[in-house]
């Protein structure tokens, strides 16, 4: 087997140390079963913005240099000249045979310079909201020689509808099998995410509070931090449903999957997803899903999803009601996904 290529993966951000959990856990996945599986390819990460440090260091034997952007706008025409730079020399020791980028974006545009002026094909992967009118890189980006990965089927719809061109794969984010302790569910209903307007957690509130009325001693939990913390904690007081709505915060991944075991039926009311990893997680540590028809959404015997609010409400007290299975599920295989990208990374 020729696996010894040199894959370089340009990202936003990427994890400080391999102890931060909160950047972006599917692409984690996905870079340690990748090393574990194709050990004579090399790996190397260009971070943009995050970590907030301008340094090189070591991740699970993956080298990863953070240019520490920050974010900041004014600098990025210059910060992007220390990448191309950076990349040079990085290309001078050893050639890049593939680029990766992450996101629709600036990334995407530095790696399409790169992919010329190195002569190596590039692979990017939309995340997500990347894929909206508001994405000015859309229009900048879509003629370009550049292999799209959508990350499912509605965000490939979603990238037709905009550029009118079809992704050239459709991949989900894997995951492992999760080994499912056989622990008593004693949580009713689970939402886990930021707390943020577009993950719609009002109606998670309003959902409990219709199940409330026949089943006062209910349940719930909703795991996360978010602008809309403050708001969402009033709304549960204004309804009375402090004794039913736990607000648990950042948990870190063992945490979030621990809870997961303890829970039946995972609430996801978001009214747009790129992916939806959580949805894979869910299935694999054993609950059941009410969503709307968002990232991987998709018809399973464990996942429910609903046309309007209504519709969502009325799945939800259902399924409340019924007799539920908890055996673990897992449609999106880690192991697929990596060797999905090895033969976009022509390796054979």
């Amino acid at each position: 087997m020729i696996n010894n290529k040199h894959i370089v993966i340009i990202t936003p951000g990427f994890p400080a140390d391999e102890n931060d959990f909160l950047t972006i856990p599917p692409l984690q996945e996905f870079l340690k079963s990748f090393k574990s599986s194709f050990p004579l390819s090399k790996l190397t990460v260009l971070a943009f913005q995050y970590p907030y440090q301008i340094k090189k260091y070591n991740w699970n034997g993956i080298t990863v240099i953070s240019f520490a952007g920050k974010n900041k706008s004014v600098t990025k025409p210059m910060l992007w000249r220390r990448i191309i730079k950076e990349a040079k020399i990085i290309n001078e020791e050893e050639a890049f045979t593939v680029i990766h980028s992450l996101w629709l974006g600036e990334c995407a545009m530095i790696g399409n310079i790169l992919s010329k002026k190195f002569n190596c094909p590039h692979v990017c992967t939309l995340m997500g909201q990347d894929v909206k009118h508001s994405n000015r890189y859309l229009r900048l980006l879509k003629n370009k020689k550049i292999k799209i990965v959508a990350l499912s089927k509605n965000q490939s719809d979603q990238y037709f509808n905009l550029t009118n061109k079809n992704a050239d794969e459709i991949i989900h984010w894997g995951i492992y099998d999760i080994p499912v302790n056989n622990c008593e569910r004693d949580v009713d209903l689970l939402a886990v995410g930021s707390l943020i307007p577009l993950k719609n957690y009002s109606l998670f509130i309003k959902l409990v509070e219709k199940i409330t009325q026949n089943n006062p001693g209910i349940k719930c939990i909703l795991a996360g931090t978010g602008p809309e913390e403050l708001s969402l904690k009033q709304l549960v007081k204004e309804k009375g449903l402090e004794k039913n709505i736990n607000f648990k915060g950042i948990l870190n991944r063992s945490e979030i999957f621990k809870l997961m075991q303890r829970s039946k039926i995972f609430i996801h009311p978001s009214k747009f997803e790129g992916s939806g990893y959580v949805f894979a997680e869910a299935l694999a540590n054993g609950l059941n899903i009410v969503s709307f028809n968002v990232g991987y959404a998709q018809p399973h015997p464990k996942w429910f999803i609903a046309g309007d609010e209504e519709d969502f409400t009325n799945i939800a007290i259902n399924l409340f009601e019924s007799k539920l299975d908890f055996n673990a599920v897992n449609p999106f295989p880690l192991a697929e996904t990596v060797n999905r990208y090895a033969s976009l990374y022509e390796i054979n």
